[in-house]
């Protein structure tokens, strides 16, 4: 919490890694949570960053909140954990950090910038789209197809496709050009959007006809990918992780 800035109760112990909110809740209703010495059971009481909280006579010591770019590789889940055994996105990062929680989703076969963090409202407010964070992606399909093609596939994406029965718009799209031949073995187009639907990158591009051969997420408002390489992972300020909302990218 910052300076001067109050919180539910519940949600402050949350924040610390030791129970979550609902459970929170139940303790401040047993009497077993207290605040500066005082026990608290009104299940809104709200604390400052200078409060004492204890939870069955312990205090508690705050999480600080950690913000991480990591380069997701293909192939790996975007989850905590996997009942099936497969291997998540926090399987690249050590036992000490896998209280983080990533960022939204990537699908198994895409990759590129994930978002890690044990910052709850930031994950909240990245993934709900009145954020309006800007995500770009490189989405590779079949080459063997014309000029006059690729530009109507990009105005298809601007104009918008129906997604689960409603109508779904690419903020900027473009096509790359790799190389001057005629024939091209796949070609990429560069994608914008601020919305997080399900595979919605892919299902965009097969609605007007044209599978992903490959997908690759490269920014995330202001942070990008970087030379940050395929398995890896950096730790950022909170100050550059809040930055992506102001971004104009």
């Amino acid at each position: 919490m910052e300076k001067g800035f109050r919180t539910r109760l519940n949600k402050a112990i949350s924040s610390c890694g030791i129970a979550s909110r609902r459970k929170a809740d139940e303790l401040i209703k047993l009497g077993m949570v207290a605040v500066n010495g005082k026990v608290i059971l009104d299940l809104g009481y709200k604390v400052s960053p200078d409060d004492a909280i204890t939870v069955n006579n312990k205090i508690i010591k705050k999480l600080k909140h950690q913000y991480f770019v990591f380069y997701k590789p293909d192939g790996c889940i975007t989850t905590v954990k996997d009942e099936s055994g497969r291997k998540t996105v926090l399987d690249y990062f050590p036992a000490s950090l896998r209280h983080l929680k990533p960022v939204g989703r990537l699908d198994r076969d895409t990759e590129g910038l994930l978002l890690i963090t044990n910052d709850g409202d930031y994950i909240n407010k990245v993934i709900h789209p009145s954020g309006n964070v800007k995500k770009i992606y490189m989405t590779w399909i079949n080459g063997d197809i014309s000029v006059s093609e690729a530009s109507n596939i990009v105005n298809k994406l601007l104009s918008g496709v129906v997604l689960d029965g409603r109508l779904v718009k690419a903020d900027y799209a473009r096509e790359i050009q790799l190389d001057t031949r005629s024939k091209r073995k796949h070609r990429l187009f560069e994608t914008v959007i601020h919305e997080g639907l399900n595979r919605q990158i892919r299902r965009m591009f097969q609605q007007i006809g044209y599978p992903v051969v490959k997908l690759l997420r490269t920014s995330i408002g202001s942070i990008s990918l970087g030379d940050l390489k395929k398995g890896n992972y950096k730790e950022i300020s909170r100050q550059e992780a809040y930055a992506i909302f102001n971004s104009k990218k």
